[in-house]
């Protein structure tokens, strides 16, 4: 059974409102003002929540997307993550968000579930969506508050310990093997559930494709680890296709200038300062060297007044390489790679009419399909898992293909899934140039693998961070195009670091925190991503 957003939009104001407050004390309250809330009403809000306030959306995209490479031309993205310049409040978004408008919520389905046969599943759904959530903040800050953290309610602790992220990673394993159990027994429907309508066999395909994530994070600092839940998760049945992916779907609403709203906060933000940002140059080369159909599905060029004209700069070009922006450059400037060749104006054909082009919108931007206010949010998919399990056979020989075989299935997915975003089926045709182009070689599986899993994360900053940081794939060279004012000693960031909030709410524990790592700072790698 599912809520219609209009009273899942409603149940997020009551809830965004009994949680407004960003202190400790109010962190750790009771999230619900109330002792006999049905959980599977918190559940869709929660869901939600992730991927429906554009404002926060720019700020957690901002800094990973400029990380690795993969955007560039909005001004957030390159003053911030492309040219490495710190923004404490920016920075601190993410953290701000998580545990004000999600933390306490998912404890406290959890909570309150936990020890009724009756509610197994809503309580597996809540398990998931807990590591889900405190994955990305720990990847992206290191050690948390997370043992005790939205507990406060339950326990009265209302200043959390920071766990380290190794602890944090061993309870992940252990929530996600009971959500996984209890799927397998629970009778309970999860009603209104936003992503699989309450089908748990699909649930628990996706416990175990984002333990698989998890596994495969660990491949640096502790490989046997990696390996053994890798192959539990596998075992245990991941996704099989696109059907299965995880993604929640919205309604062609445009968002409130602040809060969240019925349309997908990704989208919003790009309509919101049409025609600003611009893919890298670095991913739309690398997707015209394999071939990929995806580019014109990801990428078109607009005039301000929405004019497609794609294939009449293409036509001048001949690359879609040169319809790309060179990482860390604003929308306005005209540069090339060399800063003293000014990218000139194009005459093209329009309605037969000679029309001149200014440089700006010579440059892909995000397709209709990306900016659509309807457009789905895919929290995990299908072709990533095939990547994943491409590697898990590659590394230790585990499942029952071949990691040419899942790779070629990564491959398909990739492609095909688009259609969640209204894109039209690719041909037949199309698909398998693509396969054939880029089959699986010897020594370079891993780039390869990883490669496809960048270009695939374009829309998933968090994880497309994340695994970059864990396999070092694609490489990244940090430009430093404005060396005066980079903050990062030419450095790529590796983690954000805490919010300034927290040395005044939770000092203690901040402290401690923050030595465990020496020579705190944004550039040194968080417990998995070991150097």
């Amino acid at each position: 059974m599912k809520l219609n957003f209009k009273t899942i939009f409603i149940a997020l104001s009551l809830g965004a409102a009994a949680i407004s407050c960003s202190d400790f004390g109010d962190l750790n309250s009771d999230p619900t003002k109330s002792t006999d809330m049905d959980p599977n009403l918190l559940l869709p809000t929660l869901q939600m929540t992730l991927t429906n306030d554009w404002q926060e959306w720019h700020r957690h995209f901002m800094y990973p997307g400029g990380f690795v490479q993969q955007w560039c031309g909005d001004w957030g993205t390159v003053e911030y993550g492309c040219c490495g310049i710190k923004n404490d409040s920016y920075m601190a978004e993410l953290w701000l968000q998580r545990y004000t408008r999600m933390a306490k919520g998912l404890v406290d389905i959890v909570e309150r579930t936990k020890d009724d046969p009756a509610q197994a599943n809503i309580n597996a759904a809540g398990r998931l969506m807990l590591v889900y959530t405190f994955a990305q903040l720990t990847d992206m800050y290191g050690d948390i508050p997370y043992s005790e953290a939205g507990k406060g309610y339950y326990t009265g602790q209302y200043k959390p310990k920071y766990d380290t992220q190794e602890e944090i990673y061993n309870d992940f394993f252990r929530q996600l093997e009971i959500a996984d159990a209890q799927l397998r027994k629970g009778t309970d429907l999860i009603k209104y559930d936003q992503y699989y309508d309450g089908d748990t066999a699909k649930w628990r395909k996706y416990v175990n494709s984002l333990r698989l994530r998890l596994a495969l994070r660990l491949i640096k600092v502790n490989p046997d680890k990696a390996k053994e839940e890798a192959r539990i998760a596998i075992e245990n049945g991941v996704m099989e296709s696109n059907a299965d992916l995880c993604r929640i779907k919205y309604e062609n609403f445009a968002n409130p200038s602040a809060g969240p709203g019925r349309g997908n906060a990704l989208s919003n933000r790009f309509r919101a300062e049409p025609r600003n940002f611009r893919f890298s140059r670095k991913l739309i080369s690398y997707m015209e060297q394999t071939s990929d159909p995806r580019i014109r599905i990801y990428g078109a060029c607009y005039l301000e007044d929405g004019t497609d004209i794609t294939d009449l700069v293409y036509e001048k070009t001949r690359s879609y390489t040169e319809m790309a922006r060179y990482t860390d450059r604003f929308d306005w400037e005209n540069y090339g790679d060399d800063p003293t060749v000014v990218t000139p104006e194009m005459t093209i054909k329009l309605n037969g009419q000679d029309f001149i082009v200014e440089p700006k919108y010579q440059f892909l931007q995000p397709s209709v399909w990306l900016m659509a206010l309807d457009a789905p949010y895919v929290n995990m998919s299908y072709a990533e898992v095939e990547l994943l399990l491409a590697e898990a056979a590659y590394r230790w020989g585990f499942g029952d293909g071949t990691p040419a075989e899942h790779f070629s299935k990564a491959l398909r997915a990739s492609v095909e899934m688009m259609t969640v975003y209204g894109a039209p089926a690719p041909s037949e045709a199309d698909v398998t140039r693509f396969i054939q182009a880029n089959p699986l070689r010897s020594g370079s599986e891993l780039e390869q693998i990883n490669m496809q899993m960048w270009v695939g994360l374009v829309l998933n900053p968090f994880e497309s961070f994340a695994n970059w940081r864990r396999t070092g794939i694609p490489e990244i060279i940090f430009t430093n195009y404005q060396p005066a004012r980079n903050q990062s000693n030419g450095k790529t960031p590796r983690r954000l670091t805490y919010p300034v909030e927290e040395q005044i709410m939770n000092p203690d524990n901040y402290r401690k925190a923050i030595a465990r790592v020496p020579g705190y700072d944004w550039t040194e790698g968080v417990w998995w991503d070991k150097q």
